[in-house]
């Protein structure tokens, strides 16, 4: 007897595009979409035509020419294509509203997660848009290990910023209120002394600025310890969601202590345990023409081929000149004092938006002092829109570098001088 289903099902599938351009042309679009740009067209040809059966790609443009369609598009090819889950992941949950927001004007069909993932994700019916950190933490509802559930596709958007969070996601910070940083710090206290008595009595007092790292062969020598401390205190929100990940490698961690907190963190991430995203078919990394790829060898476990090879527009020829000002350079008395003064304080004329970027949360609260709107993770977005729409009396800080509760963190600290 004929099987008539499976005679409907290979038809159905056959009508569905898997070129990427074809699928644009044929989604159901909002009526002010226009055509895909000549940029766009370039990269999205040469991915379709030699790159989507690749395990890694990367893909350069210039800010604005439109990466997130471009994922968006690659995405959905991948998902008409083999039928397994597609997932988009950005940096903040701003940018997931926008990615959502744009999804819909092209009529490329989406889903969030709050805190289940959604069934047609799982169905490799939607593109599942989330942060970075709801797949890279030790309690992460993709599952870690051979419990990690299958992605056929990754879409990584500005997938350097995506490197900070993930280091985040997989280090310990205990401040120093919580009960292991007392009993690390007594444990290390004579090596720290060791490296410098001023520098440890500066933490002793619970000095901001100063730290000592535990030397190796100290950190190597307690790992038992470590183990047990840590273990003790394992449900609370500082070690439990990235002790999954760390608790077993240990003696590969670096131990920061400052006298505001102490920093738990691997030399590198555990990606491997990440089976949704180490095992994905195809990855996509999205990058600004302006950054390093070099960090996305350790941050993200990729090739050094790979990022020697990145898919960009050929034609493209000139991408705009930056200008910075460093004020302090220019005259002496242009100091930090005097742009906190000058740009942090409100006023109802101004006609312009005033954005601060600071690299820790400490940072950020002197412009919040002097004047300039702090928000918090959930409110960003609104913020961001609301200068948007014109109103520009308020500066806005945004802390590129923190996490609640905590004064900055040791390794950021470290690498940008704050």
């Amino acid at each position: 007897m004929v099987d008539f289903n499976k005679k409907l099902k290979g038809s159905t599938t056959a009508s569905k595009p898997i070129d990427p351009e074809e699928i644009y042309e044929k989604a159901d679009r909002a009526s002010d979409t226009g055509p895909l740009r000549p940029a766009q067209i370039s990269v999205l040809k040469e991915w379709h035509g030699k790159l989507r059966k690749e395990k890694d790609v990367i893909v350069k443009m210039h800010t604005g020419q439109g990466k997130t369609l471009i994922g968006l598009l690659i995405l959905k090819s991948k998902l008409t294509e083999t039928g397994e889950p597609a997932l988009y992941i950005c940096p903040n949950t701003y940018l997931v509203q926008q990615t959502v927001a744009q999804a819909k004007r092209f009529g490329i069909k989406c889903c969030m997660s709050e805190k289940e993932l959604p069934e047609a994700f799982l169905d490799g019916e939607q593109i599942l848009v989330t942060t970075v950190q709801k797949l890279f933490n030790g309690m992460t509802k993709f599952g870690l290990g051979t419990h990690s559930i299958t992605v056929g596709s990754i879409v990584l958007d500005d997938c350097h910023a995506c490197i900070d969070a993930i280091r985040q996601g997989v280090k310990i910070t205990l401040p120093r209120t919580h009960h292991a940083y007392q009993a690390l710090f007594a444990l290390f206290s004579s090596d720290l002394q060791e490296q410098g008595a001023g520098t440890y009595a500066e933490i002793e007092l619970g000095a901001y600025r100063p730290y000592l790292p535990v030397p190796y062969w100290a950190w190597t020598s307690h790992q038992s310890t470590v183990a047990a401390i840590l273990a003790k205190h394992v449900n609370t929100d500082e070690i439990k969601y990235a002790w999954p990940l760390i608790k077993n490698d240990l003696q590969h961690c670096t131990c920061i202590i400052s006298g505001s907190s102490i920093e738990i963190e691997p030399h590198l991430p555990p990606l491997d345990l990440f089976g949704s995203y180490s095992n994905a078919g195809h990855r996509v990394f999205m990058s600004a023409t302006v950054t390093n790829d070099a960090f996305l060898v350790k941050g993200l476990g990729l090739k050094p081929t790979v990022i020697e090879k990145p898919l960009v527009d050929k034609k493209e020829r000139w991408s705009g000149e930056k200008l910075i000002l460093i004020p302090s350079l220019i005259d002496p008395s242009l100091g930090r004092d005097f742009v906190l003064k000058t740009f942090g304080k409100a006023q109802p004329t101004r006609k312009y938006g005033v954005v601060a970027i600071t690299p820790s949360f400490k940072l950020a609260e002197d412009w919040a002092k002097a004047g300039a709107t702090l928000p918090k993770t959930d409110t960003i977005w609104k913020a961001i829109d609301d200068i948007k729409q014109g109103q520009c009396a308020k500066a806005l800080v945004i802390p590129k570098l923190c996490t609640d509760g905590d004064a900055g963190h040791l390794s950021d600290r470290r690498r940008v001088g704050a």
